[in-house]
C-alpha cells in the first residue's frame, strides 16, 4: 500500500529552486502524474537497470528514474537512496526525492500459483537538458576544459568524503543549460570506511 505523503507538485517545483531542500519521499500519486503513468513519448533514457522519464511541473522539469522490478536489489537501492542523500555538490546530479513500496502478488510458474514480490522503485532528479557526456560533440575548447574540470571537482568531493563511483563514463556525466558536468547513477557506489 502506498505511504501517504503530502508532497505536492508545487512541493517538488519549490525544492528545484531551493537548493537548502532536504530530499523526502514522494508519493507515487504525484510521479505518475508528472510523467503521464511513465508514458513513452516521457522516456529519456533506458539503461539495463531502469528507464528515466521527463517529469513536468508547471514551469519546471525533473527526472524520474524507474527502477526495473526484475533486477531491483533491495540492499542496492537502499545504498543509493543513501548515497544520494548525503552527497551534495555542483557537480553531482541533485538529487529530489524517492519512492519505494514493495506488495506480493499471485502469478502462475510452471502451471502453478506462486507468491511474488513487486517493487516499485523510483528516484526523483533535477532535470539535465543537455543530456549525457557521450551526446555532446563538436564542443569548443573552453566548453570542454570547463567539463573536465568539473567532473574532476565533483570526483574530488566524492573521493574527500569516502565514495566511490565504481561506474564512471560518459553516459554517467550529465550537462545542464551552462555545460556544467554533473555526475549521475551512483547505483554502483560504494562508501569507503563504513
Amino acid at each position: 500500500m502506498e505511504r501517504r505523503s503530502t508532497v505536492t507538485r508545487m512541493d517538488l517545483e519549490f525544492m528545484l529552486i531551493d537548493e537548502t531542500a532536504e530530499p523526502m519521499a514522494l508519493p507515487l500519486t504525484l510521479l505518475r502524474h508528472i510523467t503521464d503513468d511513465f508514458s513513452a513519448e516521457h522516456e529519456i533514457g533506458r539503461g539495463g537497470f531502469a528507464v528515466v522519464y521527463k517529469g513536468k511541473l508547471g514551469n519546471r522539469t525533473v527526472a524520474v528514474k524507474r527502477m526495473s522490478n526484475t533486477f531491483v536489489d533491495e540492499s542496492e537501492f537502499h545504498r543509493e537512496v543513501q548515497c544520494l542523500m548525503m552527497v551534495k555538490h555542483k557537480n553531482i546530479v541533485r538529487f529530489l526525492g524517492y519512492y519505494a513500496e514493495t506488495h506480493w502478488t499471485m502469478v502462475t510458474q510452471e502451471g502453478k500459483f506462486v507468491m511474488a514480490d513487486v517493487n516499485q522503485r523510483l528516484l526523483c532528479f533535477e532535470y539535465l537538458p543537455n543530456g549525457s557526456l557521450d551526446t555532446s560533440c563538436g564542443l569548443q575548447w573552453r566548453d570542454r576544459f570547463q567539463i573536465i574540470t568539473g567532473i574532476c571537482q565533483g570526483l574530488h568531493y566524492l573521493h574527500q568524503n569516502s565514495f566511490m563511483h565504481l561506474d564512471l563514463k560518459p553516459t554517467n556525466i550529465l550537462l545542464d543549460d551552462n555545460l556544467v558536468p554533473k555526475l549521475a547513477d551512483f547505483g554502483l557506489s560504494r562508501c569507503i570506511g563504513s
